[in-house]
């Protein structure tokens, strides 16, 4: 029985090996199609401006915090202790629009990224979808991480031709 169970083990590992050999793998740089695209400069421009006029609307609030903590700071020595607990309140309050303000920028700043970016990354994923239909991969990989380091350390010269990010740029551009 024992036999049986290890020959039949055997045999599975096989086939999945079989079964997986068979399978193409090409891979993709998605920064790179990204960086070439005349469509990432508006994007950029517009989020930049964007960026803009919240670094204003930033600066007016931490500006009036400033403006309050130096009045602050002048009358403390005349505040009673119940004045002066209100006011470190108000300045705590302050400080807490601040920072939510900040929050709120950055995540705003994501939210916009995506929604400019979407119709883009849409038509990338269906040309990559294409390009690997054509070539008859199985899998197309990510060529880097999110932080830029490389995914696929080493790719045989015989295998530069399951490099998509030239023939989706191209596509793309066309």
């Amino acid at each position: 029985m024992k036999k049986y169970l290890i020959l039949s083990t055997l045999i599975v590992f096989m086939t999945a090996l079989t079964v997986q050999a068979q399978h193409t793998v090409g891979y993709l740089n998605p920064q790179e199609v990204l960086d070439q695209l005349p469509e990432r400069d508006a994007i950029e421009r517009q989020l930049n401006n964007w960026l803009d006029e919240k670094e204003v609307e930033f600066e007016e609030l931490a500006l009036d915090f400033q403006r309050q903590l130096r009045i602050f700071e002048q009358e403390a020595d005349d505040l009673t202790d119940s004045q002066l607990q209100s006011r470190q309140r108000e300045l705590q309050r302050l400080n807490q629009q601040l920072e939510e303000f900040q929050f709120r920028v950055e995540r705003d700043l994501e939210r916009r990224q995506a929604e400019l970016l979407q119709p883009i990354l849409q038509e990338i994923d269906l040309i990559v979808e294409e390009v690997a239909r054509e070539k008859g991969l199985t899998y197309v990989l990510n060529q880097a991480t999110a932080e830029g380091e490389l995914l696929l350390i080493h790719v045989a010269q015989s295998a530069r031709d399951l490099d998509l990010t030239p023939i989706v740029i191209e596509r793309l551009l066309n």
